[in-house]
């Protein structure tokens, strides 16, 4: 497989000890303990950006800064490509750099609204993330932070774009909701666990490299 130069990518999440993030269609469910939001706070700090998928800001309506600890905000990432996110949403708003990952091809007036606001526009041809996370590249982002929702986690591990995965292990079991990650049948992700930490008593935070698939360089 061919290389680029990307950012190093980390997702983090926190999930149910069956796997999931939330119950199904529920925004701003609350699996994180105190310890985990703080952890969770120190990595957007020590990330040049910070990124989610359209689901996650229609249903969480997040705004990806630090709060809980002293640190500087990130870049915040969206990526949609049919522009389903509204332009009023929390994540677009100022200080700091914006960006909006999507499709080619919108008219010029769907994109205004975005623009007006100060959001950094990237077009980017097809489905595959690649050639997205090796513009942010281009834009200075060396660190990128993945915090949701499954559809963008799972097309960044099939396509060998996730470097480190950090997931919290939350005392909890839905039995049914979103997954961390949706990955085609024919992709196995192959981990190796580095590092692991006690939470709040009951919650359980877990390092893992990913082995593979691993597509590029970062740098």
């Amino acid at each position: 497989m061919g290389g680029g130069v990307r950012p190093l990518v980390t997702v983090f999440a926190t999930e149910t000890l069956d796997g999931r993030l939330s119950p199904p269609g529920v925004g701003r469910y609350r699996l994180s303990c105190e310890d985990d939001f703080e952890l969770q706070h120190m990595l957007r700090a020590s990330s040049d950006a910070v990124a989610v998928g359209a689901n996650t800001v229609i249903l969480d309506d997040p705004r990806l800064t630090v709060r809980r600890i002293p640190g500087r905000n990130p870049a915040r990432v969206v990526f949609d490509a049919s522009l389903r996110v509204p332009a009023s949403a929390r994540v677009f708003d100022p200080p700091g750099r914006r960006i909006l990952v999507t499709s080619e091809g919108h008219d010029p007036a769907e994109l205004a609204p975005y623009r007006e606001r100060g959001v950094v526009i990237l077009e980017v041809g097809g489905s595959d993330p690649r050639e997205a996370l090796v513009r942010l590249r281009g834009l200075g982002i060396r660190r990128l932070l993945v915090e949701g929702g499954g559809g963008l986690i799972g097309s960044l591990l099939a396509a060998g774009l996730v470097d480190y995965i950090r997931v919290t292990i939350a005392p909890r079991i839905l039995g049914d909701g979103v997954p961390l990650a949706r990955i085609g049948e024919s992709t196995e992700v192959r981990l190796r666990l580095v590092g692991l930490k006690r939470l709040c008593g009951s919650w359980v935070h877990l390092v893992y490299s990913v082995e593979a698939p691993k597509w590029g360089v970062w740098g």
